[in-house]
């Protein structure tokens, strides 16, 4: 190996490493920019500046890059509407639950997109998948330690907060195999960009309807700091992904990505004095049930 390639590698698992960061650091700004109480128009307009943001920071990249057609443009606003329901479940989750308890639900992506993609992809099951599959659903039962796992698990569903990242989570995976099936030989920072954009549009559609729209100028004057950061964390945390997949294989890449979950543990402590102790043994399944699932054997 040239030492050049060397230094792309090195490269390559920086970008990761910054990534792994950004994920975990973005649900803390997530939460603390959204509204506690769940207040609908605030949290629609708190999403509505966590992608605008995020788009603007990928536009000057795009604009570089050649579109040979448009006809992923139907595909990609499709998808929008899914990650629209994924985008304001995802804040509003962080927002009003606790960061600690939500945070390894969505660790679950891997798990929902592997049940869809033998549904709709006729991808085959493994053994090594199935493991992760049981390995992850135990982890789901300990997340809560309230004596009995069965009983864990019935507060999970009758908790809003992590209802709602069900349906984030079960959105966005639903908005990928979109994407992947219908998705031709598209540069995925133009499609990311347009991506970011349609779901800013849907998003003040919505509060447009609502009569809601001053709602955006309120929430950014009130946090105008974590409104940017946000933006920021969103736009770069994509970016850091496509350095990083240069030199590292996507299978390895997103099982290590998913290791921001340490980080979101320990963050939630810090800012804002949670119970993680109870967390940490379902979510090292979760993590473990997640790294299986990548496996192909």
């Amino acid at each position: 190996m040239s030492e050049s390639e060397e230094e792309h590698i090195l490269v390559s698992y920086l970008a990761l490493t910054a990534r792994i960061i950004f994920i975990a650091f973005e649900k803390i700004v997530v939460r603390m920019l959204g509204d506690r109480q769940g207040n609908i128009d605030y949290n629609l307009s708190a999403t509505f500046l966590f992608f605008i943001f995020g788009a603007i920071i990928l536009l000057p990249l795009a604009v570089f890059i050649p579109i040979n057609n448009l006809i992923f443009l139907l595909p990609c606003y499709g998808s929008s509407m899914l990650y629209t329901i994924y985008s304001y479940s995802f804040v509003t989750s962080l927002a009003t639950g606790e960061t600690s308890l939500v945070t390894p639900i969505y660790s679950l992506n891997g798990l929902i997109l592997l049940i869809f993609s033998f549904l709709f992809l006729a991808e085959p099951f493994t053994l090594t998948k199935i493991i992760g599959v049981i390995l992850m659903i135990v982890g789901v039962s300990l997340l809560k330690n309230i004596g009995n796992p069965l009983y864990s698990i019935g507060y999970i569903i009758t908790d809003i907060p992590s209802r709602m990242m069900f349906l984030a989570v079960t959105s966005q995976c639903l908005g990928r195999i979109i994407d992947k099936y219908y998705l031709p030989n598209v540069h995925p920072v133009t499609y990311s960009t347009i991506l970011y954009f349609f779901i800013a549009f849907n998003l003040l559609v919505i509060l447009l309807i609502r009569g809601k729209i001053s709602t955006i100028l309120k929430v950014f004057n009130k946090k105008p700091g974590l409104s940017i950061t946000s933006g920021l964390i969103n736009g770069f945390s994509y970016l850091f992904l496509l350095y990083a997949m240069q030199d590292i294989d996507l299978s390895l890449a997103e099982p290590l990505t998913n290791l921001s979950l340490v980080l979101t543990l320990l963050f939630s402590l810090l800012f804002f004095k949670e119970n993680v102790i109870e967390k940490v043994p379902g979510s090292i399944l979760i993590l473990l049930g997640g790294w299986f699932l990548y496996l192909n054997f």
